[in-house]
C-alpha cells in the first residue's frame, strides 16, 4: 500500500475517534453550561447573544487542553486558527 494512502487512512480513523471523544466531552460540558433561551440566535436580545458568545469562548478554553493532549498522545500536534469559524489543523509530530 502507498505510504501516503496508509497515513491518510490512519488519520481518517484517528479523526473519527477524536470526534467521538470530543462529542462525548461536549455533551457533558453542555449539560452543565448551556444558555437557557427559548429564542433562536437570530431573534435573541443582545444580552442573550452575549451569553452565547461567552459560552462559545468558554468551550474553546475548556476543550483546548483536552484536544491537544489527545492528539499529542497519538503523535500529532494541533494548530488553532485565528478565526473560530475555521477548523483546527493537525500535523504529524517529528520522531525524536
Amino acid at each position: 500500500m502507498n505510504p501516503s494512502v496508509s497515513a491518510q487512512n490512519e488519520f481518517v480513523a484517528l479523526d473519527e475517534e477524536y470526534r467521538a471523544y470530543i462529542d462525548k466531552l461536549k455533551a457533558g460540558w453542555l449539560s452543565k453550561d448551556r444558555v437557557t433561551s427559548k429564542n433562536v440566535y437570530e431573534v435573541m436580545r443582545p444580552e442573550e447573544r452575549a451569553q452565547v458568545h461567552q459560552r462559545i469562548a468558554r468551550w474553546g478554553r475548556y476543550v483546548t487542553p483536552f484536544a491537544e493532549a489527545w492528539w499529542k498522545e497519538r503523535g500529532y500536534g494541533v494548530v488553532w486558527p485565528d478565526d473560530d469559524s475555521k477548523p483546527m489543523q493537525v500535523y504529524k509530530l517529528e520522531a525524536a
